[in-house]
């Protein structure tokens, strides 16, 4: 899924975000920079309720649940929270975020924004549902770590409804890190000068990024391609004959691939090549990679436990398992 963030080139402005994608970051700021005064605005009623109970019960348990409450509602003031939008043709914000269309909109791979393994405290992906009535944390909420942090992160007032914002939440604000793959386009308003343009040319020269104009056509927005950039490639994948066995599969910290390979599978320096090409075209995060010498054996991957021919034929089929790639 692509998720896009609008910026301005006001001269503070600009040069400090073009250092930190520069550096392959990102800032996730504490709420209380948020330019909407009723975000992360909430009732809270669990706190009358202990005071009832204290009186009473009055032990340390009804204290320390309250203690427990107290850190947990205070999490806010340390949470970074980076605010993202669906959408990169939207007229208000390229209005509002993006110097009315002298700036920039950043397109990301939010797939790639989100991997554990360049930000260990990230923690929810959140799109904003909006309303105008106050949200309301009570007992159950306590009980439910998902509707809590949905009450308290993931709730705006309708007058927001056309930003369709996404919200990537951590356990600290302050920059974030990205691997280089993660930006795939870049678009510009139709007043953005040229020299920022050549600015983001230059600055990814060797990441796949396509730059794209936006303009108004027919009364609405439009875009177009007006620029592309590729990496320099150490390897060329193209040369080897393999097809994916399945969808590559991942989970927050690591990306599985299977692969049946079609060359030369007793050539230990073709299949090492082979190795580091796909490391460097497909590999974002940690990798394993199982390479097969027929497609047959897709009907066995999910086979767990595998009776004995079963195991005699996975191991036969199997030409190497690369872990940590």
């Amino acid at each position: 899924m692509k998720v896009y963030k609008y910026r301005s080139i006001e001269e503070n402005c600009f040069k400090r975000d073009f250092k930190t994608l520069a550096g392959n970051t990102f800032y996730s700021p504490n709420y209380t920079t948020l330019n909407d005064p009723f975000d992360i605005y909430f009732n809270e009623q669990i706190t009358p309720l202990i005071k009832i109970l204290r009186a009473i019960f009055p032990d340390n348990s009804i204290s320390n649940f309250e203690n427990e409450l107290k850190k947990t509602l205070d999490f806010k003031e340390r949470v970074g929270i980076y605010c993202l939008s669906k959408d990169f043709l939207n007229e208000q914000l390229w209005a509002y975020y993006a110097s009315s269309y002298f700036g920039y909109c950043i397109e990301y791979d939010l797939n790639k924004l989100t991997d554990k393994s360049q930000n260990s405290d990230f923690e929810y992906q959140l799109e904003i549902h909006y309303q105008d009535d106050i949200p309301t944390i009570g007992i159950d909420d306590i009980k439910n770590t998902d509707s809590f942090i949905k009450k308290i992160y993931a709730i705006k007032k309708s007058t927001w409804e056309h930003e369709d914002e996404i919200r990537l939440i951590f356990n600290n604000d302050g920059l974030k890190k990205f691997h280089s793959s993660a930006i795939t386009g870049i678009y510009f308003g139709f007043k953005t000068e040229q020299i920022i343009k050549e600015s983001f040319y230059d600055l990814f020269k060797n990441n796949d990024v396509k730059f794209y104009e936006v303009f108004p056509s027919n009364f609405r927005l439009e875009s177009k391609l007006i620029y592309e950039t590729k990496r320099s490639l150490k390897y060329k994948i193209n040369k080897f004959n393999f097809e994916f066995l399945r969808e590559p599969r991942e989970n927050r910290w690591e990306q599985i691939f299977e692969v049946y390979y079609k060359g030369n599978s007793n050539d230990l320096n073709e299949i090492k090549e082979f190795v580091q090409a796909f490391k460097e075209m497909y590999c974002f995060k940690k990798s394993t990679l199982y390479i097969f010498n027929n497609k047959e054996v897709v009907s066995l991957l999910d086979i767990y436990p595998m009776n004995e021919d079963q195991h005699i034929e996975y191991n036969k089929s199997t030409i190497q398992i690369v872990y940590e790639l």
